[in-house]
């Protein structure tokens, strides 16, 4: 009777652990399918969010400037809107932030907060602004000047460009002050503003004023970080690289805008126009790299041409025609699309004639994508072919 007992009882001993054990594998099956959706959510939370860009954008890019105040004017950018569609353009080039240092629409950036670049806003509602060309196929370029900043440089003076003699901000011709372009919180803040771009629907960033100042009283730069040996090259160089890291997981394709000569010495690795330009440094780096090949502002007597505005087609061909000798010698990813002049300077008007001249001589070269200029967004309608159908 006793022995019965004890099986009995090892028996509902037995048939209670096995219960209890399927029943905490149970628990622990569905504390662990809550912990996995728990951190899929957030994951998802924290996962940057992105505006709708253009799904498939045009190509080849054919685009047109507006500046900040022409943003502000609904008007003009209706007009403007109807000559893309009526023409063979697709791009516009809008500017994000200018050479005043202060951005055309409110950035999420700590850094534009605290030294107040957001205290000029041209266009109140960033998204509804570019998605009134996405809905025309409209290709929209953010244009960002990078270390001309006297916003930046005003606030802070720690990483900006001084004048040696007076110990106060180094101003340019424009009287416009510089950041050190080895300041490794300008480089950031410039990725920074590329992904706040992403996510408000632009489909590409363009870096401007990528270089060391060109004109003002250059012997009196002084520098809190570039050390004066290092060739400026090599650092833009590495600022290209730096850029095209931290954006890589960054859904906006990337440009950048480079002097004329730089082009059309490309050739010459030693020539950097000694701010740190040389086309062959931006190539690996970008999707679109656009040399500016204004032929005003090429100097009279230029390689043997007297008046270099008045030969659009020869300049802008001169420019251009080197990048076939760098796509036989190295490789990167990026493709040429060259600004191009539709404004008057130096005692030459800019007609439908030379500014169709300047395309032309892109098409030449192998390039079709190109940008026109022009700082008051007037463009000469005659220079452009009609819509293709």
């Amino acid at each position: 009777m006793d022995s019965k007992k004890g099986l009995i009882t090892y028996a509902g001993l037995f048939f209670v652990l096995i219960t209890a054990g399927f029943w905490f594998l149970n628990i622990q099956n569905s504390f662990s399918v809550v912990s996995s959706t728990a951190q899929n959510v957030i994951e998802k939370i924290n996962q940057p969010s992105y505006a709708q860009k253009l799904a498939n954008p045009p190509h080849p890019i054919k685009g047109i400037y507006i500046s900040a105040w022409t943003a502000n004017n609904p008007q003009k950018i209706k007009d403007l809107i109807q000559l893309v569609k009526e023409t063979e353009l697709n791009g516009v080039v809008v500017d994000v932030k200018d050479a005043t240092g202060f951005f055309t629409y409110k950035v999420d950036l700590s850094l534009a907060e605290k030294t107040g670049a957001n205290s000029h806003i041209k266009i109140r509602d960033i998204d509804k602004f570019i998605d009134q060309f996405h809905k025309e196929n409209i290709y929209v370029i953010g244009r960002v000047q990078i270390f001309q900043d006297p916003v930046l440089a005003q606030a802070r003076p720690d990483i900006a460009i001084k004048d040696s003699k007076t110990g106060q901000l180094w101003k340019d011709n424009k009287s416009l002050e510089w950041i050190d372009p080895a300041s490794r919180i300008a480089w950031q803040y410039a990725a920074d503003i590329a992904k706040d771009m992403a996510g408000h629907g632009f489909d590409e960033v363009n870096f401007d004023y990528v270089r060391f100042p060109a004109d003002g009283v250059i012997e009196r730069l002084d520098f809190p970080f570039w050390d004066a040996i290092r060739p400026k090259y090599e650092l833009i160089s590495t600022f290209f690289a730096y850029l095209n890291q931290d954006l890589k997981n960054t859904p906006i394709a990337t440009s950048a805008d480079i002097f004329g000569l730089a082009a059309w010495r490309a050739m010459d690795f030693t020539f950097d126009l000694n701010i740190g330009q040389r086309l062959i440094d931006a190539l690996p780096y970008f999707d679109y790299v656009s040399p500016m090949v204004y032929p005003s502002h090429y100097p009279n007597n230029f390689n043997g041409i007297k008046k270099p505005a008045a030969k659009p087609y020869e300049i802008v061909y001169g420019s251009l025609r080197t990048w076939q000798d760098l796509k036989a010698t190295t490789s990167y990813k990026a493709v040429l699309r060259p600004w191009l002049q539709d404004f008057d300077l130096g005692g030459v008007k800019y007609d439908s004639t030379k500014v169709r001249a300047q395309i032309k001589a892109a098409y030449d070269t192998g390039i079709d994508s190109w940008l026109l200029w022009n700082s008051s967004n007037r463009y000469t309608r005659a220079a452009l072919l009609p819509e293709q159908p």
